[in-house]
């Protein structure tokens, strides 16, 4: 994560950093994505660089943690009346994550965090934990979820079912991109998803 002294940076400064990092990102995968790079298109020292942040994984974390809490952000301004139900926030998350997908800006940065995690999906998942995980987003959407829809009305088992939707989403997502799937056919699998989860893969007779 960011040091202090970023932190402490003006926000017009903060901001051009974080776009020549998203312009890196977007231009080249991971792997090859060069601080130099970065440094000369935000116009600071490499020792600058070093001391606001530890090195470019943990850049990418931050940058993916911003996107993150930016389309949360986006979520929220969008929910006409609180308390919500789990399925219909899932498919208004949905639909803000794949207009990001279809924003030039991020459409290629998306791409190259999946080609990330599918080069070394065990070593890189956990290495960029900090970034994806549900920490935090868990407790959030508890929040301003209807409680009354969970037949079970215990915050542990509410948690378990919500990590598996998010669990669901991210799957979704994934299979999207790497596919191509359109919006509505995105929907549509997640829809299918959201459905099991919400009804139980058991059938009547099942003991």
């Amino acid at each position: 994560m960011p040091t202090k002294t970023f932190l402490n940076l003006p926000k017009e400064k903060q901001d051009k950093i974080i776009e020549a990092s998203i312009q890196e990102f977007s231009t080249v995968s991971f792997r090859k994505a060069s601080i130099n790079h970065i440094i000369k298109q935000a116009e600071i020292s490499r020792g600058s660089f070093y001391m606001y942040f530890e090195d470019i994984q943990d850049l990418t974390i931050y940058i993916m943690k911003k996107i993150k809490q930016e389309i949360l952000d986006e979520i929220r301004k969008r929910i006409d009346k609180l308390p919500i139900k789990l399925d219909i926030f899932m498919i208004i998350y949905h639909d803000i994550v794949f207009d990001y997908y279809n924003d030039s800006t991020y459409r290629n940065l998306f791409k190259n965090v999946i080609a990330y995690f599918q080069e070394r999906p065990d070593k890189n998942i956990k290495s960029m934990k900090g970034g994806i995980s549900f920490d935090g987003q868990i407790d959030s959407l508890i929040s301003i979820l209807d409680i009354s829809q969970f037949r079970i009305n215990d915050t542990e088992y509410i948690k378990k079912v919500i990590y598996l939707a998010l669990t669901m989403f991210r799957n979704v997502i994934l299979k999207t991109f790497i596919l191509e799937l359109n919006k509505e056919e995105s929907k549509q699998l997640l829809e299918d998803m959201l459905e099991i989860l919400k009804n139980g893969y058991g059938g009547d007779n099942y003991a």
